[in-house]
């Protein structure tokens, strides 16, 4: 078994900033076509994985870890946009559910399925059993914040 020697945390880092810009930096260039910010593009992601009532505006900014007002302003603009839709709530008049219309359904499956074949390009050099250590790492430190 090949031994594996723990970077430096600076190369750490830097490895990571070095990776994730290369990542967004693709996937900005998807999404700059169709006028999303990342963000955006997030929050279709999110409320597209909702149940039928969809999220609240706290559900999602939960998930994204930003604030409410953040996700209000996003939430807005996809909405004014089409993509998404705002339902009140017939308890709470300032409460709101969030759902994903078909137009956003559509938009988003088109941009999955583009980054899909960008990033398969992108890691084709990796082997899949890296690739899946990889990922499944990732999944793990992400859930744990």
């Amino acid at each position: 078994m090949e031994q594996f020697e723990m970077p430096s945390m600076y190369e750490l880092c830097l490895m990571h900033v070095r990776t994730d810009r290369a990542m967004r930096n693709m996937i900005a260039k998807q999404l700059d076509a169709h006028g999303l910010t990342m963000m955006e593009w997030l929050v279709i992601g999110i409320v597209s994985q909702a149940p039928k009532e969809g999220f609240s505006m706290s559900q999602i900014a939960q998930a994204l870890d930003v604030t409410l007002p953040q996700v209000t302003a996003l939430v807005n603009s996809l909405t004014k946009s089409g993509l998404i839709k705002q339902k009140v709530l017939a308890v709470d008049r300032r409460g709101r559910q969030v759902m994903i219309t078909p137009k956003g359904s559509r938009l988003l499956s088109r941009l999955e399925q583009r980054m899909a074949v960008i990033m398969q390009e992108w890691m084709r050099k990796v082997p899949s059993n890296q690739l899946r250590a990889y990922l499944l790492t990732v999944a793990q430190l992400s859930s744990e914040n």
